[in-house]
């Protein structure tokens, strides 16, 4: 089973694989999960993610006029973590993970650079992956918005950037 979310402008793409003993592997991104669900009460789940048990909450809504729907997730342990995700629609035209405004990228959210996968000079092709961030234990892949060259790369492996803050700038 595939399901896609849209969350702070990054398309999520979910893939679910049923395993004989009743759990899921999950795979978002480059990342595979062992997941057990248990189903408490009516949108409350416990889980088992990689061994870690974790509670979720979860409603759904949509919106009539627009048709879109919301998603909103709280998974608590020791914090809450609040998501709202949407459905995404297979012809919407997507960022990948990164905001481009006359050629700059900058982050989403607060993460660590993981990996860059590009260089300054280096041509790169429309969603291309230029590097990885991680924030709140997800993996974001920063692709390229069209073809063009990689200009300026602002970060480095293993810093830690700031909401907004600009990654590489694409010509």
């Amino acid at each position: 089973m595939e399901f896609r979310y849209e969350h702070a402008d990054t398309l999520y793409t979910v893939q679910l694989e049923p395993q004989p003993d009743g759990s899921y592997l999950a795979t978002v991104g480059d990342r595979t999960y062992t997941v057990t669900l248990q189903r408490a009460q009516s949108g409350q789940f416990n889980l088992l993610l990689d061994g870690k048990r974790l509670h979720a909450y979860v409603a759904h809504q949509k919106n009539q006029q627009t048709a879109t729907t919301y998603h909103y997730v709280a998974l608590v342990d020791r914090t809450a973590r609040h998501y709202e995700l949407t459905t995404a629609r297979p012809t919407a035209s997507r960022r990948g993970g990164s905001s481009a405004q006359a050629g700059s990228l900058r982050s989403q959210m607060p993460g660590q650079v993981m990996q860059i996968f590009v260089q300054e000079g280096q041509q790169v092709e429309k969603g291309q992956n230029l590097l990885t961030l991680e924030a709140m234990k997800m993996e974001i892949r920063v692709t390229a918005p069209a073809d063009g060259t990689i200009t300026r790369i602002y970060v480095q492996q293993g810093e830690t950037v700031e909401r907004g803050q600009q990654l590489i700038e694409i010509d």
